[in-house]
Formats: structure tokens, sequence, C-alpha cells
């Protein structure tokens, strides 16, 4: 018990003084600022209860919102052109880093790169498209940080990525995060007979020990099994606080999909890219799986929400609502619009056809053309209500 300045100890009577009644005084109050003190420490501590019981029922019910999982999905499709509207590596590497960032703070899915007027270039006498190129950027800025050697080897078309801003998502957990799931690879260490394989998730000299045996250099979706849902989401709040040192040499892990941290507690766990050959053709092979968060549901998943953006479609203000989604699709434009890309393809289709809504999100621009990683952003912006409003209902 430390001591409180506010309450002077009584002043002890001279040792010459042989006064038995000074002495009883001189009891009578040490032993009354004793009382004091104790009372007042003890307020204190009630005091300190109260707060921390107050806390923990903020974060509890913070932790009971942050459990929720979600189950519908955002897609966006770009052209591939737009980087023949950037004359050099650096800037076209640059662009693609705006893509991916914009993609990470609202939250998308996936990002399919479709063909519309396609031109091959030669890199090292080694000819790629625009789409390679700008997939391969996608892909390296949504991986992890600490598994970026296992999957992309020094490459020209990585040259200058080092200019790309981190996207800094849930899942680029840090090595001092405290963590639920995490990504990770599957290493050629032997594991012990009737264990699983090891992995890699970038905390140093601790690994990973799975429940399955799989080959080295698979990227895996790893959930911890030393912890509950529950426990991880209750201490979260405080253990992010104080900086996390792995003394341990393994933890034991469970393979997951990597759609498990969405459905399960609603975290933005990255996307995936995926080429189509044209504008005609994204909406075909949708990738999510509507069984994972209901079993005795099995049935292909498709997009049944697809937005196109231009300037020639309605005014964005005049739709009150979108109708209830499962897999929402917004498609952008290139350097000469949406309508220049349904010119392209052996079975070219119009607008209505494959668009639920065709929607002018940028009414009365100040400039002649919007480039698409500004439209990305304008759009977003713009409908991210009105999708929220129709993923819930």
């Amino acid at each position: 018990m430390s001591d409180d300045l506010s309450i002077s100890r009584p002043e002890r009577p001279p040792k010459a003084a042989v006064n038995s009644t000074d002495w009883r005084r001189y009891k009578e109050q040490v032993r009354a600022w004793k009382n004091a003190r104790l009372e007042k420490q003890l307020d204190f501590e009630a005091n300190e209860t109260k707060i921390l019981e107050q806390e923990t029922s903020t974060t509890s019910n913070i932790s009971s919102d942050s459990m929720k999982g979600r189950s519908y999905t955002l897609s966006i499709a770009v052209p591939a052109s737009i980087l023949r509207n950037a004359q050099s590596n650096e800037l076209r590497t640059y662009l693609a880093g705006q893509i991916g960032r914009a993609a990470a703070v609202f939250n998308i899915d996936e990002i399919i790169v479709f063909d519309d007027d396609e031109t091959i270039e030669q890199v090292d006498n080694d000819p790629f498209s625009a789409s390679e190129q700008l997939i391969r950027l996608l892909e390296y800025l949504e991986c992890p940080q600490y598994l970026r050697k296992s999957f992309f080897p020094r490459q020209k078309l990585l040259e200058y990525a080092g200019l790309l801003n981190p996207l800094d998502a849930p899942h680029h957990v840090r090595t001092n995060e405290y963590w639920f799931y995490r990504e990770g690879v599957t290493l050629p260490l032997k594991p012990a007979d009737g264990k699983g394989s090891w992995v890699d998730v970038g905390l140093y000299e601790t690994k990973i020990q799975i429940d399955k045996r799989l080959q080295q250099g698979l990227r895996v979706t790893i959930r911890r099994t030393d912890i509950t849902h529950e426990e991880y989401f209750r201490t979260k709040e405080v253990l992010n606080d104080t900086p996390q040192t792995y003394k341990k040499k393994r933890i034991p892990g469970e393979i997951v999909s990597p759609s498990t941290p969405r459905l399960e507690s609603g975290l933005y766990w990255g996307y995936q890219v995926r080429k189509a050959g044209s504008i005609n053709t994204i909406i075909e092979n949708c990738p999510f799986d509507d069984d994972d968060d209901d079993p005795d549901n099995h049935h292909s998943a498709k997009y049944d929400l697809v937005i196109g953006t231009s300037e020639r479609g309605t005014l964005h203000d005049k739709i009150a609502e979108f109708p209830r989604f499962r897999h929402a699709l917004i498609v952008f434009g290139g350097l000469q619009g949406l309508e220049k890309a349904f010119e392209q393809g052996e079975n070219p289709t119009t607008p209505e056809e494959l668009f639920h809504f065709y929607l002018n999100t940028c009414p009365e621009q100040g400039s002649r053309t919007i480039r698409t990683e500004e439209a990305i952003l304008i759009t977003l912006s713009c409908l991210r209500g009105k999708l929220l409003s129709a993923a819930m209902k």
C-alpha cells in the first residue's frame, strides 16, 4: 500500500516524555490514521474495479459485434488496357498499387481483370500482356510480406514492386500482433508419425503444426487450436496493446478455407484475382462457394447483382436502393469506356443484357475523362451505403 500524502502521520511524542497520556493519545491517533488510509485505499480499489468492469463490458460488446460473420461478397472488374495509360513500368506498378489499395479499403473480395483491346509487349525477350502484368502486381500486393519470397521470385514484371504502398490489411498480421487466423506456407520439414505438416507463418522460430500432411510450398490459411474463437475476440483488444513475444517453438493449428475468417468473424481477408477473356465472360466462373455457410444448400454461386459504370448511365441518385444480394460485381471501363469493351469479342453483347444497373456515379464531372483508378474510389464511395443496406436485408 503506497503512502498517501494527503493524510499526514501523527507526530511521535519526544522520547523524554514520561506522561502516559501523551503516548495513549499518540497510539489512538496512529490507529485512526491507519484506518483512514485503509478506507481511502479501499475506495480507490473499488473505483478501479468499477472502471475495469465498464471497460470489460464495452470490450465484450465490441467483441460480440466483431464475431459476426459476413456472407456477402463484393467484386470489381477492371480492364487490362488501363496499364497502357501509364508510360513506364514504374507508373504501371504504382497504378496497380492504387487499384489494390482501393480494393482493400472498401473490402473488395475479388478483382477480375478482363481483356479489352489486348496488346502484347516484350520484356527481356519474354512476351507478356497487360493483363498478366496487372494480375501479377495485384497478387504480389495482396500476399503478406513474409510470404512473398516463397511465391514471387525475382522477375522483370516486379522490378519496381518497391513502389507499391502496403495494403496493411487484417491478413497481413504483424509479428507482435495477437492472432487467431494467419497465412502461411507449408515447409519441407518432415513431421513425426501421425502428425501434420509444419507451416511458416512469419513468426521467426515459432512454427505451426497443422492437422494434415500437405506438399511443401503451398499457401494455406491457419486457424489456431490452442485458443477458442470466443477467447480470441474477448482478449484481443487488451493483448494487442502489449507486444506479443512467442517463446513457443510450436503452436497447434488447422487448415481452413481462405473464406473462413470472413464467414466466421467478418474479417476482411484480402482479395483474389482472376482473368476473364472479355467483358462478356466476367460473370462466368464465380469463385465463391455458397455451401461454406449453408451446407444443406448445394448450388453454384453466381453474381446476383451486376453494376456497370459509365457517364452514359443512369444517375446513381435516382436508384433508391439495390435488391438483396449475395455476390455483387461492379464493372469499370477503360480508356474508351465500357462501350468500347462491348464491341470486342466474337459474340458482342449490350449493357442491358449484362448489367442489372448501368450507373453514372460522377455526374457533372469537371474533367472530360475520369481515370479508372479514380472511378473505383468514386463509385465505391457513392454506392457503399446502398450496397451494405442491400446485403443486410
